[in-house]
């Protein structure tokens, strides 16, 4: 269900294609709110060359005009005057763009609004990947971080998770409250097969004996065998 300041700028979308010269090459409007509630509105341009979506246009629109950043945003297609929900490669520029930014689709019970992050679960961040960008995240359980904040914790053994040895960032995800992050240098990784697990590897773990070790990764990774690869990642904190 939407705000009647959503509702509204569907509205405007559908507006676009009521006062437009819609044919084969303008079919979709699009209009936004940015953080200032002003309204930007857009067509698209179908080409063979692959002219923009609507979205696009109107991201130019908000850049040519010093707009604040987009916060909501809606496309409308002239057949029947219905909403779509952004193209992937739409859904990639509005997450690069404005990662905060909410869409305006159809679901199963009419129209709603949801983040971007939610229509893109596994954005590409070029950011991340950038040579200054920041150390690649590695995942842990938040139930481990006490242990490695102690340093009774050095190692994590990891399933089909590939890690190299450098600078990372050990991300602890809550239930309630936002995510603590921990700096850290992976020293090594070594291969090998669950059967091959060791005593020391799990007093390196922050574990009593292999025996407890195990247990835990059979929660963490059901249906592991004896003979599943894994990486056992040695690492210290750096901060």
């Amino acid at each position: 269900m939407l705000t009647d300041q959503e509702l509204e700028l569907v509205r405007r979308a559908t507006a676009v294609l009521d006062d437009a010269t819609v044919n084969d090459n303008h079919q979709v409007s699009a209009a936004a709110y940015d953080a200032r509630g002003a309204v930007f509105t857009g067509m698209n341009v179908s080409h063979f060359t692959g002219g923009p979506c609507a979205e696009p246009v109107v991201i130019g629109q908000a850049a040519a005009a010093g707009a604040a950043p987009l916060t909501t945003i809606v496309a409308v297609l002239a057949r029947g005057m219905r909403v779509i929900p952004p193209c992937g490669r739409c859904r990639q520029q509005l997450f690069d763009y404005y990662p905060d930014a909410r869409a305006i689709i159809r679901a199963k019970n009419g129209l709603e609004s949801v983040p971007i992050t939610e229509l893109l679960p596994f954005p590409y961040d070029y950011l991340d990947y950038a040579p200054d960008g920041p150390p690649p995240a590695l995942y842990v359980w938040d139930h481990y971080l006490d242990a490695i904040r102690s340093g009774t914790k050095r190692s994590t053994i990891r399933v089909h998770d590939p890690v190299a040895p450098g600078p990372v960032r050990l991300i602890f995800e809550h239930d309630d409250d936002p995510a603590t992050t921990l700096t850290a240098e992976v020293t090594g990784v070594e291969r090998r097969t669950v059967a091959e697990l060791t005593d020391q590897d799990a007093e390196l773990d922050g574990f009593a004996d292999l025996g407890e070790l195990r247990s835990a990764l059979d929660s963490h990774y059901p249906g592991l065998v004896d003979s599943t690869e894994i990486d056992i990642v040695r690492f210290k904190t750096t901060g």
